[in-house]
């Protein structure tokens, strides 16, 4: 069925079953940023294959809501289908509960499936749909209908993460959890989100695209752990390292009927964002649910010494492989034709050389002049475009290795840059160095740090429309909780330990875009007598642009940070590169 089909099908469902609306969002029963392509309905459904959007299909109207990052191509991939794009965060669009209610009429039907909607999101459209007259039905599942060759459920196996690389062992970081539950009383913690449980148990696998997780959820007791998982996930060898450690496996089906026997007036600690709103119905409505965070993703969001120090080495084998890719992409002779998805492959062949490899810990985004533009572009066989002599490039990629997570975008120009080009990188770079050198009170949040990125383009009235930086994990998800650095108050202190991304970055529609990213480590820089500071520690090892650089606009502590800074990266990379490759990087990071 094509996309058009598609709709004509699930309309009928609706006037079958006197549904008015459909909600189709891009989540699974986890509440996963990237998902399995098993729960991948809303692409299934519009063709728009980015991370982010919710669908909604009315008898009468078909409607598309992204973000900017994918504006441009949503607009591609829905284009010819009766769906509509609704651009989020543009002025007079409203939000799809608010379409709705303005749209339909009271006593009309929204239908969702709630396991893929959370609790707190369901409890926030019920208060809205119902003030409106509006009912919600909780039980539509059009999807599983329709989608005929529907990807199975992922089923890699599960294996076990080494307290060498982890620094903690899982009786220790359960030791942790309970703790947090002590101090509410709770008996139980219900656990959802694949990062967190792979966390918390030091386990790994590769049920989710580059997300090296397991599909599972996690019921912490006080005396006991349960594991819900497909059993064909865990070998022998697991399955007594788990026993040993207490954990107890069950079936991936059974968590709804565990929580339905919990034990009656028993506290369960939940968490309202993160857990979807079925698990909540299946919960024994005899216990008192305590609606707070899960205490993993604070705890995880703290790297501990031996992940830092892997972190760093990581920092050093991922800089040699980004910077043998580009040695090699300049290198190219000018009738060798490359594309977009061959120089991805090629960047992933020179990480797979690296100790202790696994693989990308997301899909790179290798982006040619126009397509620069689109701030998480992905080239398919219809838009791989060849990579000519002259123009931008932006290549924004990372790595999953045993001992750490990478993600590093750098922007080059193929022959001579425009004069525009030069400025708009300088100044993107200097908001890079803004934030890279920021000294801050502790107790300083992400969003208060984020001006710092952009001031330099504000000053000419230019702007970018995503977030300056993202938590990262561990050998986990590439984009990590709770801390951010973003326009949005996120009510998150920035600590010492975190590790965050730096990257600002400007796009031009149909000519280019350019970011600029680096990892950075939250650390403690000195106490005084206004209290105690912090600061951030670069991370990632790999030069900027000579060429893209407008000396005339950066100021004498600005070219002493990038000469240091590509000081640092020749004296650390060098030793771990043929020496051609070497002589090259020297005349790249030589001082401004």
């Amino acid at each position: 069925m094509n996309t058009n089909e598609k709709i004509d099908h699930i309309r009928q469902l609706m006037r079958d079953g006197n549904i008015a609306a459909v909600i189709i969002p891009s989540d699974d029963p986890h509440q996963s940023e990237y998902v399995a392509e098993h729960w991948q309905a809303r692409k299934w459904l519009t063709g728009f294959s980015g991370s982010a959007g919710t669908a909604v299909v009315t008898l009468e109207h078909a409607i598309l809501w992204t973000d900017f990052r994918y504006y441009i191509q949503a607009e591609k991939q829905i284009s010819g289908s009766r769906f509509e794009l609704y651009k989020m965060g543009e002025p007079d669009v409203p939000t799809f509960q608010k379409w709705l209610i303005n749209t339909l009429k009271p006593e009309d039907t929204i239908g969702i499936d709630v396991n893929m909607f959370s609790m707190a999101d369901v409890k926030k459209y019920k208060t809205q749909f119902e003030a409106k007259g509006l009912l919600l039905d909780t039980d539509i599942d059009f999807i599983k209908i329709l989608w005929t060759g529907r990807p199975a459920r992922p089923m890699s196996t599960a294996f076990s993460l080494s307290e060498k690389f982890a620094g903690k062992s899982r009786k220790d970081k359960i030791r942790e959890i309970r703790k947090q539950m002590d101090a509410l009383d709770a008996s139980y913690h219900l656990m959802a989100t694949l990062d967190d449980i792979a966390w918390t148990l030091n386990l790994r696998g590769q049920d989710v695209h580059t997300n090296p997780v397991n599909i599972a959820f996690l019921l912490v007791a006080s005396k006991k752990v349960s594991l819900f998982l497909s059993y064909g996930k865990i070998d022998n060898e697991l399955a007594k390292e788990l026993k040993r450690d207490s954990i107890e496996i069950a079936g991936y089906e059974g968590i709804t009927a565990a929580l339905s026997k919990i034990q009656d007036d028993r506290i369960i600690l939940v968490d309202p964002e993160n857990t979807n709103y079925r698990l909540y119905q299946a919960i024994n409505k005899k216990c008192k649910i305590v609606e707070k965070p899960n205490p993993a993703i604070a705890l995880k969001a703290i790297k501990n010494d031996i992940e830092i120090a892997h972190l760093k080495h990581t920092a050093v084998k991922d800089g040699v492989a980004v910077v043998n890719f580009l040695f090699w992409l300049e290198h190219q002779h000018e009738d060798t034709q490359i594309t977009e998805q061959s120089v991805a492959d090629k960047l992933y062949a020179f990480r797979k050389d690296q100790e202790l490899f696994v693989d990308n810990s997301f899909d790179p985004i290798m982006a040619y002049q126009e397509h620069s533009a689109m701030c998480h572009y992905s080239a398919t066989k219809e838009t791989d475009a060849v990579i000519g002599n002259t123009g931008m490039f932006l290549t924004d990629s990372g790595g999953n290795y045993f001992t750490g997570t990478t993600d590093i975008t750098r922007t080059i120009c193929r022959g001579e840059p425009l004069k525009q080009a030069i400025t708009d990188y300088t100044l993107v770079l200097k908001g890079h160095i803004s934030v890279a050198t920021a000294l801050f009170p502790k107790g300083t949040k992400g969003f208060q740090i984020d001006t710092l990125s952009r001031q330099y383009l504000w000053n000419k009235g230019l702007d970018f429309g995503h977030g300056t930086g993202h938590g990262v994990g561990f050998f986990l998800c590439v984009h990590e909780g709770p801390a951010k650095i973003s326009p949005h108050p996120i009510d998150v202190k920035l600590e010492k330990g975190m590790v965050l991304t730096n990257e600002p970055g400007i796009y031009r529609e149909g000519a280019y875009g350019i970011r600029l990213e680096n990892m950075i480590l939250v650390d403690h820089a000195f106490e005084n007598e206004f209290g105690t500071f912090m600061k951030f520690e670069t991370l990632t090892n790999c030069h900027f642009e000579r060429n893209l650089i407008d000396i005339n606009l950066l100021s004498k502590d600005e070219k002493e940070w990038i000469n240091t800074y590509h000081a640092r990266v020749y004296d650390k990379l060098s030793p771990n590169l043929d020496q051609d490759v070497a002589s090259w990087l020297k005349e790249k990071t030589k001082a401004i």
